[in-house]
């Protein structure tokens, strides 16, 4: 008796150690979001919502489809600004956002996964998957908020389904309808990920386990009925405004034959072939070493006739074929998102391999057909509607390594003792969460490696972040020199290329179609004359020239003057 509380007593220590190390993981992966400013696209996703804040009627004066997911920071950065009275440190605010969301998102999804499966197992999934940051942009942008909506959704329909025999006819049906709601605003995050949304559809429709014919049909009506509801909220507002108002019909735009953003041409016919061609061809450059091995591996798994010949052969290969992946480096912030996807591929096998033995087959069929395919679906949308689609195929699929984990925490279970099955698999869930960390302390969103960045910046709006000492300092002398720049008539703002982070520095309204650059000149000049007239303040960056176009420059030149030069960038008020 004595040894086997002796045995069980370690099994708790050692399971306690893995947790606090993992944990310690876990922290420093949040802790990492203090380290690194991104200039462009962070400044410009927070921008987007905070127009509205500063003034800019939501759909109408904003011409840039991207606000759609962007806008749920809104509420978010509405109550920092009410409190703080300004918009310094709102940079790391909005990183706090984001953690406390992924936090709450993993403890959602280890609460339904620990329902079905193995705790231990549950957890180190979603350890996995929380560390691996979308492109290290800590920000919850168009991207992470469709990750989050879509999350939400399978994970309520998972759980659904494989309860379908202890939840009330009732409490079901709401978290479907919940489901549907969570999708719609996965939907308006990303409006291509309709695709996603009618997948799922189907999927609810074709995919029974054991329900009624008519408990089925009502699951796919409250799943519709939920993305319904949050349709109507949207045409009640657009009534408010009036739909001629609403950016899409904005006669300015559709007489003049502009863009709002110059994505129009990714749908294309042409556009369409080449970006069937680049899914394939890019992805098989950086997966083709490890899909040698993976290939090589299904080989072997068909001639040995016993798992316990195969559990070694498959682990071997995933940790292999997942080192030849992380050494073809097309783009390092995207690196742990092909590991993720790679891992997936693993699912088939898998679960070939323990679905006769295991006493929860059932539920992982629920969660490859709801969660894997919902997820592939995404990664295609990517592929054919994202800028470099072709790699961001990874950031949709990734959410699959989780049940590539819990399979293969079972397979081990099946066929190693309790003591074996639980250390191999606790060191190799661990050594995917070390890997995540440190990719995540190695590369940055736009290169700066955060162990370079030594210096907190002190003030401004990203203040509480760290830098390296150069750029800490500087952005410190724009924050101190900007407020004197700006005069007491000024109302408006319009930054370049490169200068976009000055949208946030003050309380002056955006004055442009959309904040990324103002590229589309003719669409630009043609918001001037309809809303605010020609902007009181131009910002551009000093080596921008080359980026912007000439009309720009050529309209700056004629109409305003250089009244600062403040490291690096240029600021231009109206001639008088």
């Amino acid at each position: 008796m004595g040894g086997i509380g002796t045995e069980k007593t370690a099994q708790k220590r050692g399971l306690t150690i893995l947790i606090i190390v993992n944990a310690l993981f876990l922290l420093l992966a949040l802790f990492r979001a203090m380290f690194c400013i991104a200039t462009a696209d962070e400044a410009f996703n927070i921008g987007q919502a905070l127009r509205t804040i500063q003034g800019n009627q939501y759909l109408v004066e904003n011409w840039d489809y991207f606000q759609t997911g962007d806008s749920f920071l809104t509420p978010f950065l509405f109550v920092y600004c009410k409190i703080t009275g300004s918009t310094e440190g709102i940079i790391l605010f909005s990183r706090i956002v984001f953690i406390v969301l992924q936090l709450l998102l993993s403890v959602f999804i280890y609460k339904i996964l620990s329902l079905f499966f193995d705790r231990r197992a549950s957890a180190f999934a979603v350890f996995i998957v929380a560390t691996a940051v979308q492109l290290f942009l800590f920000n919850m942008w168009y991207d992470t908020w469709e990750v989050f909506f879509r999350l939400i959704g399978l994970f309520l329909i998972f759980y659904v389904i494989s309860s379908f025999n202890k939840l009330s006819c009732k409490k079901a049906l709401l978290l479907v309808f919940l489901a549907g709601v969570s999708h719609a605003c996965m939907v308006y995050a990303y409006p291509t990920m309709i695709l996603v949304y009618l997948s799922v559809a189907v999927l609810l429709f074709v995919y029974k386990r054991k329900q009624s014919a008519k408990m089925h049909n009502l699951y796919v009506l409250f799943y519709l009925l939920g993305a319904v509801f949050v349709f109507l909220i949207f045409v009640a507002y657009v009534l408010k405004i009036g739909y001629k108002n609403l950016f899409v019909f904005n006669e300015v735009i559709s007489k003049a034959g502009l863009a709002s953003t110059g994505r129009e041409g990714f749908f294309s016919p042409s556009s369409l072939i080449t970006n069937t061609k680049l899914l394939f061809t890019n992805n098989l450059k950086c997966y083709s070493a490890a899909m040698v091995v993976y290939v090589l591996c299904i080989l072997v798994l068909l001639l040995l006739k016993t798992n316990q010949k195969r559990v070694p052969v498959i682990l071997i290969s995933m940790v292999l074929g997942s080192l030849l992946l992380l050494r073809y480096k097309v783009t390092t912030t995207l690196n742990t998102s092909f590991l993720m996807t790679y891992l997936s591929f693993y699912v088939p096998p898998l679960y070939l391999m323990i679905r006769k033995d295991s006493d929860r087959s059932g539920h992982y069929k629920d969660l490859i057909a709801i969660v894997m395919i919902s997820c592939y679906v995404s990664g295609i949308v990517y592929a054919y509607t994202a800028m470099y689609g072709a790699y961001k195929f990874a950031c949709g699929t990734r959410p699959c390594a989780i049940i590539a984990i819990l399979l293969t925490c079972e397979l081990l279970k099946q066929n190693s003792s309790e003591k074996i099955s639980k250390t191999v698999f606790s060191v190799l869930a661990s050594a995917l969460v070390a890997f995540n960390v440190f990719y995540m302390y190695s590369y940055s969103y736009e290169g700066t490696a955060p162990y370079k960045c030594t210096s907190q910046i002190r003030s401004g709006i990203f203040k509480g972040l760290f830098e390296t000492p150069e750029t800490a300092q500087r952005y410190e002398t724009i924050q101190r020199d900007f407020p004197g720049s700006c005069r007491e008539t000024d109302k408006t703002i319009t930054c370049g290329p490169y200068a976009m982070e000055f949208y946030l520095m003050s309380d002056l309204k955006p004055n442009a179609a959309n904040l990324w650059d103002p590229k589309n000149t003719d669409l630009l000049f043609k918001y001037y004359e309809n809303y605010y007239g020609e902007p009181d303040m131009i910002v551009l960056h000093d080596s921008a020239a080359k980026f912007t176009p000439q009309a720009f420059l050529d309209f700056v030149a004629e109409k305003y003057q250089l009244t600062e030069h403040t490291d690096h960038f240029l600021i231009y008020h109206r001639k008088t």
